[in-house]
Parts: C-alpha cells; sequence; structure tokens
C-alpha cells in the first residue's frame, strides 16, 4: 500500500514546456449516444430527452483531422471518453486503428463494457471469429478504463440502469483472460463512483478487483455542472471550508466534442464553453491564443465568474484537482510507485477558506 502523504499546496501552471505547446490530455467524445442511464449521470436524467439534444457521431474527416494534428505533438494521453458509449460509434475500431498507427498514445478507452462480446465490423465489414474485445487487443490499445460503480448485481443493475450485470461481468474476465493470453501490454482499470446508492459497494469493490487489475479508481460523484439535478454530496458540503483554487483543465488537457469543437470545460455537457472547431482552428493556435490567456489570468486571481459564464456558479471545481486525477491513474497503471493509494485530504493540500 502507498498510503497518501502530506503534500505542499500545488503550484498552479503549466507542467513543462510540452504543456504551455500543446495540451497534455485530449479527451475526445466520439459520440453522446449512450446505451445505458446510469443514475449519476445526464445521460440517466433525462439530457437525451431534452429538447436541444440531438444524437452525434464523430464524422471521420473531424477524427482524422484531430488525430493528425495530435500526433505531431508530445503528449501525455488521448482519452476516448465520450458524453456517451465510444463502443456504439459504427467506426469505433477504425479509429482506434487509425490513432495507432499514426503513432498517437497512450490511447484509453473509458467505456461500460457491454458490448465487448459484439460482432467486430472494420472499414463497415465483419471481422470473421473476431469480437470488439479481440480487436480493441489486436490494435494494441494502451488502457482501457471501465465503469462499473458497483460490486453486486442488485446495486449494479440499480445504479448502471439497462445494463446487464452478468454481460459485464463475463465480459471483463475475458478481457482479463485474453489479456493474459495474448500476453497484452494493455493496462486495466476500474473505476466506482462514490454515491449514496453506492454505499457498502466501495469497500467490497476495491478488495476485489484490486488484485485483479492495474488500477482501481474511487470517483466522487459530481453534478456536471448541474445537469444530474444532484447534490454534489460530500464535496458540496466542503466547497465552503475550501478555498477554491484555478480550474488545472485551461493548463492540462481539452475536450473535443462530436461536431469537432475544442472545449476548456470536460463537464460541459451542453458545450457552452467552445472556443472553435478543428475544421477551422487548431488546438494549438487556441491553446495558445489570447482568450485563453485571459481565462488562465482570470482563474489565476480568483475571478471566476470574469473568466467565463460557467465558471463562476461551477460545482464541479472540488473534483478537478491538481494534486490528483485520471493522469495519475494513468500513470499508476503503468507502474508508477510514487503514486499513492488515495489523494491526500482536501484541507491538508489546499487550505481553509
Amino acid at each position: 500500500m502507498n498510503e497518501a502523504v502530506a503534500t505542499p499546496k500545488p503550484l498552479y501552471g503549466f507542467a513543462d514546456e510540452h504543456a504551455r505547446a500543446f495540451p497534455q490530455t485530449i479527451v475526445v467524445e466520439t459520440t453522446n449516444v449512450c446505451n445505458l442511464r446510469c443514475i449519476h449521470c445526464p445521460q440517466g436524467q433525462g439530457l437525451p430527452e431534452s429538447p436541444n439534444y440531438r444524437a452525434e457521431y464523430m464524422p471521420w474527416d473531424v477524427y482524422k483531422k484531430l488525430i493528425d494534428e495530435i500526433s505531431q505533438h508530445k503528449i501525455t494521453l488521448v482519452r476516448i471518453s465520450p458524453a456517451g458509449e465510444a463502443l456504439v460509434h459504427p467506426q469505433f475500431l477504425d479509429q482506434i486503428a487509425y490513432a495507432k498507427a499514426k503513432g498517437v498514445g497512450p490511447i484509453d478507452l473509458t467505456t461500460n463494457a457491454l458490448t465487448f462480446d459484439n460482432q467486430a465490423i472494420e472499414n463497415g465489414e465483419r471481422v470473421p471469429g473476431k469480437s470488439i474485445l479481440d480487436r480493441l487487443i489486436d490494435h494494441g490499445l494502451d488502457v482501457v478504463d471501465i465503469s462499473l460503480d458497483a460490486a453486486t448485481k442488485d446495486a449494479y443493475e440499480r445504479i448502471r440502469v439497462r445494463s446487464n450485470y452478468h454481460r459485464v461481468w463475463a465480459n471483463l474476465h475475458r478481457l482479463l483472460y485474453l489479456r493474459e493470453q495474448k500476453k497484452s501490454p494493455m493496462k486495466v482499470m476500474l473505476s466506482i463512483v462514490d454515491q449514496p446508492e453506492a454505499a457498502g459497494e466501495v469497500e467490497q469493490f476495491v478488495k476485489y478487483w484490486t488484485p485483479l487489475v492495474d488500477r482501481v479508481l474511487v470517483r466522487p460523484y459530481l453534478p456536471n455542472l448541474g445537469l444530474t439535478g444532484r447534490k454534489p454530496g460530500d464535496i458540496g458540503e466542503k466547497q465552503s471550508k475550501i478555498e477554491r483554487w484555478p480550474c488545472p483543465q485551461f493548463w492540462k488537457r481539452v475536450t473535443i466534442t462530436p461536431e469537432g469543437d475544442i472545449r476548456f470545460c470536460v463537464v460541459d455537457w451542453l458545450d457552452k464553453s467552445k472556443m472553435g472547431n478543428v475544421r477551422t482552428h487548431s488546438i494549438a493556435e487556441l491553446w495558445r491564443g489570447a482568450e485563453y490567456e485571459r481565462m488562465r489570468g482570470c482563474h489565476l486571481g480568483g475571478k471566476y465568474a470574469e473568466a467565463h459564464p460557467i465558471c463562476g456558479p461551477c460545482t464541479d471545481w472540488m473534483g478537478m484537482r491538481w494534486d490528483w486525477g485520471f493522469e495519475m491513474a494513468i500513470r499508476a497503471a503503468f507502474g508508477d510507485k510514487s503514486v499513492p493509494d488515495k489523494p491526500a485530504p482536501l484541507e491538508q493540500v489546499y487550505g481553509k477558506a
């Protein structure tokens, strides 16, 4: 066990010159369509039924242009983490194959794993005798991050509505079997959201899966800028007691929507934080541009409402820590022993308001 230790208050800013030149994490939302309706997600709280919602699948020209630009830079991670489920995109396997062929990586896939056992389709045709899971391993996917959110069947199907406990568990164990059989270097991470509906599940989840996979993540519940209609729980209770810090997204990552829009905010499912589009702008151009610098300055000065209308009332900022995040989980999965098993208490790192 690598227990958390006291750490100094983080230094806000770019990690290095590579991060200054180009965001080190690119979150790629290949689709906003999902086959589940999880209770902690906007997908399960009426987003698909809202009047402004329309199903979107990233067009090939947008995806290709995006990957082509990313391939020209040294980055930490490409995260295929859609506002839906990546595996429902009809060109999903083609997307992974193209990115790997361009030398982009590491590539992480966030998925619910429900359809791992579906027939693989590439270039519009069935791949004989191959499932989606088979081809993910064949293509050399670097990391798969599977959202489970429960340890028991009842809790799982209560939280992850429309899913199937036995099918997903079978897919997971087949993944672990194939990884060993094919001697694949793929890293496997599993996550659970710490929410009231998962009470009593977290400890059991961690105990069961920790010996089997490379990293187990216990994620805080976030309200996605209020889109879930639910309170942020423990994080919300602490917000008044902790001094707010600048959002690290402005220095670390961008999100690309299915239509190719470049967003500065990963939880902005309504796309209010658009900065441009990959069809007409380069990510590097916007990242180094005056508007990004203005917003960074506002955050450093504590003027969050001046940075952007969604920043002022944001309730998700406490889940965006500088000293802890998905990038650290990736490092741990790849064997970095300096990453602790859990973060230090917020008050210990950031101080009190």
